[in-house]
């Protein structure tokens, strides 16, 4: 009887150590992994928070210094750090190294990144080297619209283990999106300005492209759209002069040589086959960062903010008083 007694009491206590918790913690926790499906279908898995990630483009750059520490990059590029074209260089001077703009696949391997991020119109070369050599490859898709940027950095953020900050990004953009609509939404669209767009190479904006999902998001009519503009094509004067654009946008930086943008503006400002538009009777245009134009990142709602805000200043006199 005793004997039973002692072995009822030997087995109670095994299942209080084995059964309530007492057993050693696994250093390496089931919840610390997790997988990530890119824009390809490749398969990444993780068994913590990559620490060292490498960026192949400014716009990803530009999510993540929202997402991570700067101690978790692998390194920055110049294009980061350069005023004339980048939206975060302050936030990229923590970045401690600092590479050129365009890399080979030697010299990202010397970074020793545990994730790398790529656009697909990198050279599907210069992705698969990448992937040879054995480094975590993430291929995103160009994104056209915003839909595309936001699901985009649903996907980064997931990846860099930072889910709730990819939502809180996300839902900031949706706020500044939400003070365009509340301004222009009940414009009607036969109401709404017509802009056409300048690069110096001529009036861009084609229908499939970025910057006209940001014209017709921030109130406007994208004229290049309007005249038939193609990816790829040059819009001629008369189809400017026959779609009447409201307003012209203009770049503010050129990396060629300076005062070029300053001359685009003036020779259509002053082209004589152009004096019947409305943009040119009135001297009705803006200049706008070049970020801004294609931003494939969190800025997007910026440019859209911004653009709504130049088009249509009257409407946005309540919000502007205080800045």
């Amino acid at each position: 009887m005793v004997i039973n007694v002692r072995c009822l009491v030997i087995v109670l206590l095994m299942m209080i150590f084995t059964g309530c918790g007492m057993q050693p913690q696994s250093d390496n926790k089931p919840n610390d992994t997790y997988s990530v499906v890119d824009d390809y279908g490749n398969v990444l898995r993780f068994d913590s928070k990559p620490k060292k990630i490498y960026a192949g483009t400014l716009s990803i750059e530009e999510l993540l210094v929202d997402l991570v520490a700067a101690d978790r990059f692998a390194a920055i590029s110049e294009d980061a750090l350069d005023g004339n074209t980048s939206l975060i260089k302050k936030k990229a001077e923590h970045v401690k190294k600092v590479v050129p703009a365009y890399i080979g696949v030697e010299a990202i391997l010397a970074l020793q990144p545990d994730l790398v991020i790529v656009q697909e119109n990198h050279n599907k070369a210069f992705i698969d080297a990448l992937k040879d050599t054995g480094l975590k490859v993430m291929v995103t898709k160009v994104p056209t619209n915003l839909d595309m940027v936001q699901k985009r950095i649903a996907l980064i953020a997931r990846a860099v283990g930072e889910e709730e900050r990819g939502k809180q990004i996300i839902n900031d953009m949706d706020k500044k999106l939400a003070v365009v609509q509340s301004k222009v939404g009940k414009i009607p669209e036969e109401k709404r300005k017509i802009a056409i767009a300048y690069s110096l190479m001529g009036a861009f904006g084609s229908k499939n492209g970025l910057f006209h999902d940001i014209c017709i998001r921030s109130g406007l009519r994208n004229g290049a759209t309007i005249a038939g503009l193609k990816r790829g094509e040059h819009l001629s004067k008369e189809k400017i002069v026959s779609t009447d654009p409201d307003l012209f946008i203009f770049p503010r930086y050129s990396a060629t040589k300076k005062g070029d943008v300053d001359k685009l503006r003036e020779d259509v400002l002053n082209d004589q086959s152009l004096q019947t538009v409305k943009a040119v009777k009135n001297k009705s245009y803006f200049i706008i960062a070049d970020r801004y134009r294609y931003s494939a990142s969190q800025y997007m709602a910026d440019a859209i903010l911004f653009m709504s805000e130049q088009a249509y200043p009257e409407l946005y006199s309540d919000v502007n008083a205080g800045k």
